[in-house]
């Protein structure tokens, strides 16, 4: 059972760049620009070790970044496209 951390909770990258679009700043959800919404998923991932912490992240990079936990996770009803 891994430890919940940014590495173990999400199997892409990607999705911790939407997570935080969506929902950051807590007082104005979404009201990031894309830009800043990569310079924190760069930070959060460069914190957890997952990223060098001079490693630039945009659309192109961001997809290539390995999630440590990606080979940990399975589908809940194979067979089915969710």
């Amino acid at each position: 059972q891994p430890v919940k951390t940014v590495g173990s909770f999400w199997p892409y990258a990607p999705t911790l760049f939407d997570f935080i679009r969506r929902s950051m700043p807590l007082n104005t959800p979404q009201s990031l620009s894309d830009n800043q919404v990569y310079a924190l998923s760069a930070y959060i991932l460069s914190m957890n070790g997952i990223v060098a912490e001079d490693q630039q992240i945009d659309a192109e990079s961001l997809p290539e970044v390995e999630m440590p936990n990606r080979g940990a996770f399975f589908q809940v009803y194979p067979g089915r496209l969710e």
